[in-house]
């Protein structure tokens, strides 16, 4: 892992994201496993983009999650790689409204004042402990997945310079078609769109089918990689 994840915690010791996210869990269980799964994926520098998170000035980023409502979590960097969530949100709207971002900004600035380094962070325990749940770890390895798949079409969009809209046209589509298989929330996906989607790319599709002794679910994946991850070399003897 490149970064490690935290809550923002107040001086009386409360955890503002932490009841967020509990409360997330209690009324919509998938898109609670969405946002933590996001929230996981961002212990490693290549997901620091879109479709996952975006910057929002001052210093702000968010994590995007688009589901029944628009649930977002406002965080930051510190320094010795450190991801701090501060500010957990839902609104029909697509923009964040002004005095949520004026609480994420006095939460930040007070977590820069007060925070101490910690061995395992609040989010490593708090995820330890929601994963003990067998409901909600099926759901977490979905939603990641789900983040990968996102994240792969979005990455190879950008690298083939194309915006969703010019994407949408080439696939004789709509923008809001390919909006939707670039978010994480999104599971009507079809081979045959991925198949279209991967031609128009210049990559291809490749299906996974393990067996489920080693408790792994079929996924889909795109070839080659498109996070820019450097591969091992391997030496032959």
């Amino acid at each position: 892992m490149d970064f490690i994840v935290e809550f923002y915690e107040t001086a009386a010791g409360s955890c503002p994201v932490r009841e967020f996210l509990d409360q997330l869990k209690a009324g919509d269980p998938d898109d609670f496993a969405a946002v933590v799964a996001g929230l996981a994926k961002l212990r490693n520098r290549q997901y620091h983009r879109e479709p996952l998170s975006k910057a929002l000035g001052d210093g702000l980023f968010e994590l995007r999650h688009v589901g029944k409502l628009n649930t977002r979590v406002i965080w930051f960097f510190m320094k010795n790689r450190r991801i701090v969530a501060l500010r957990g949100i839902r609104n029909k709207g697509q923009s964040i409204p002004a005095r949520e971002l004026d609480t994420a900004r006095e939460r930040m600035h007070d977590w820069r004042k007060r925070a101490e380094p910690m061995r395992r962070t609040n989010f490593d325990r708090y995820l330890d402990e929601q994963l003990r749940d067998p409901a909600f770890a099926a759901r977490f390895k979905s939603a990641g997945e789900a983040w990968d798949v996102a994240l792969q079409i979005a990455a190879l969009r950008e690298k083939a310079g194309l915006s969703q809209k010019d994407l949408a046209k080439l696939l004789r589509t709509s923008q809001q078609q390919i909006s939707r298989l670039e978010s994480p929330g999104y599971e009507g996906h079809s081979l045959s769109m991925l198949r279209r989607v991967a031609s128009v790319l210049r990559a291809r599709v490749r299906v996974v089918f393990e067996p489920a002794e080693r408790k792994s679910r079929m996924h889909i994946a795109e070839s080659p990689a498109s996070y820019g991850a450097k591969r091992k070399k391997t030496k032959r003897g």
